[in-house]
């Protein structure tokens, strides 16, 4: 799992959310059931400065952006770029594979499979 914010999407949140540094932002999937998803362009994100359960933290300027271990099955195997989208006037999420780079993946594809366990 890679985890990527670009300038313009940390900029974003820091206005958004009023953060400052050593705030955070919990990054996590928008989905009710691990086995019927898709990594779309709109996921979840809030403040969250706890860093406790974070399976993956990058800092940028200033601000944790993290994936806690409960929500790391849905960004597994994935490389995942959080940027501002102007036209939506929100953060966008891309997805692609680590291991070839392909785009439009879901959680059938594999991301899942290796937190199967976990959820059942």
């Amino acid at each position: 799992m890679q985890l990527i914010i670009t300038d313009t999407a940390s900029k974003w949140f820091q206005q958004k959310y009023n953060l400052v540094s050593g705030d955070g932002i919990k990054l996590y999937g928008k989905t009710i059931q691990p086995h019927n998803v898709k990594h779309g362009p709109k996921q979840g994100y809030e403040p969250e400065s706890t860093l406790d359960e974070a399976t993956i933290v990058i800092t940028k300027d200033g601000i944790n952006y993290h994936v806690n271990f409960a929500d790391a099955w849905f960004f597994s195997g994935l490389v995942v770029t959080v940027d501002y989208q102007q036209e939506t006037e929100e953060p966008v999420f891309i997805f692609r594979r680590e291991d070839n780079g392909e785009a439009d993946v879901d959680a059938a594809t594999g991301a899942s499979r290796k937190y199967e366990e976990y959820w059942e």
